[in-house]
């Protein structure tokens, strides 16, 4: 009953303390909810940048599960690519698979010629596994039957001359690529056995976030296996999944098909850059994480201090009657915790906010859109921390207040 009697008066003087200092309280209370947002919003953003690098690579390059022959095996193609693809898509949960064939050659238009990658593909297979074809800047993608067709990446396309003056790609050099071809045109393509031949420009194509698109010229499958003489065989096999998380799991998978001589890997294996992406971010967190700690431990710090500076006297007429020191120091840490509390709440909602209204209106980049991702698991920890750093930094002041001497309180004047 004393007990309770007791945390109900310090609870009463800490609540009147704060209320008697409005200002205080909402400055402090505003200052700590930018520190939430500080440990909250900008892992959120950069969560959200991160995957929409990761998405852009998988939907443009690798899918979830790239399969390619093996070093060891020195083949240049995956046998029996129709019945690889039967055993993959009747694993439960896989989304699609599509095989592709990637070769070398020289394309050339009106006597510029440039060394290009060629990339065979099955349009009806492979849009069930990539975005290429959305990709499509000025004509058409395509078609399974398309045998006398080609789409250029725009890097390949190039810019006329005229075009291009005083306009500036990667790394500061003008983009040419064939000088400017354009749909309806015909160029000439040399394959690494010899085979020229004459192809129209179905399409041009392009990416703005990675070059791997703009830098290919696409082909029908079926036309390049005519050209070189294959059948039934691929350089890779993309396989796409309904979640990219579920990566490994379905690479295991696919590993016990027993397939052989070929080499299973993830989205993130095969990416080294999305790999490079995601721990340079996890680092940069780390580091506002740290900073927003010192921030909020700082400022509660210096309130409190400065807090307690002021209230000497009320201290030492509260000792006085007869209040005990760990009485003084619940007061103030009562207060840090109040102040962490009511900032948490403040800085909560003004993220959630604020990753709703984004995730409705993403913000639009090069690479694509941009949705910020806030985790539960980030959202409490911040909350944890922001609370924690208030009470230890209220500590110290707190614990200084109540060992003041009583009779150099009372002199005190307010």
């Amino acid at each position: 009953m004393i007990v309770e009697i007791i945390m109900r008066i310090i609870a009463f003087l800490a609540y009147k303390d704060l209320v008697r200092d409005r200002k205080i309280v909402v400055l402090v209370s505003i200052l700590l909810a930018f520190s939430y947002i500080n440990l909250t919003f900008f892992p959120a953003f950069l969560n959200g940048l991160s995957d929409t690098f990761q998405n852009e690579a998988i939907d443009t390059g690798t899918s979830h599960i790239i399969i390619q022959p093996t070093v060891e095996s020195k083949q240049t193609f995956i046998g029996s690519e129709l019945s690889v693809r039967k055993k993959i898509n009747l694993i439960p949960g896989i989304v699609g698979s599509s095989a592709q064939i990637s070769l070398a050659a020289t394309a050339s238009f009106e006597g510029k010629e440039s060394g290009v990658r060629i990339t065979a593909l099955t349009p009806s297979d492979d849009s069930s596994v990539t975005t290429i074809q959305e990709k499509v800047l000025k004509g058409g993608f395509l078609s399974d039957g398309d045998a006398d067709s080609v789409v250029l990446g725009e890097s390949v396309a190039g810019k006329k001359a005229e075009d291009s003056i005083g306009r500036e790609a990667s790394f500061g050099r003008v983009i040419e690529g064939l000088g400017g071809v354009d749909v309806g045109q015909r160029i000439k393509i040399k394959f690494s056995n010899g085979v020229e031949k004459s192809y129209k420009v179905k399409g041009i194509i392009g990416s703005q976030g990675f070059n791997f698109v703009s830098q290919s010229v696409y082909i029908t499958r079926k036309e390049v296996e005519n050209v070189i003489g294959v059948k039934d065989q691929a350089s890779s096999i993309l396989v796409r999944l309904a979640d990219k998380n579920d990566a490994d799991r379905y690479k295991n998978l696919i590993l016990e098909l027993g397939i052989a001589d070929v080499n299973v890997q993830t989205w993130e294996e095969a990416s080294a850059f999305a790999s490079g992406i995601n721990q340079t971010f996890g680092i940069v967190v780390l580091v506002t994480t740290f900073v927003g700690i010192i921030v909020v431990m700082v400022t509660v710090g210096i309130v409190i201090f400065i807090n307690m500076s002021r209230k000497k006297r009320i201290i030492g007429v509260l000792r006085a009657i007869g209040m005990q020191k760990n009485q003084i120091l619940m007061i103030f840490l009562l207060q840090s915790l109040i102040f962490g509390i009511v900032g948490t709440l403040i800085g909560a909602a003004l993220v959630y906010s604020s990753v709703y209204y984004l995730s409705v209106n993403p913000i639009q980049l090069p690479i694509g859109s941009l949705r910020p991702i806030l985790s539960a698991g980030t959202a409490i920890n911040a909350i944890i921390i922001l609370i924690a750093s208030s009470i230890i930094a209220g500590y110290v002041p707190a614990r200084m207040a109540s060992k003041q001497d009583i009779l150099e309180n009372i002199k005190v004047v307010e």
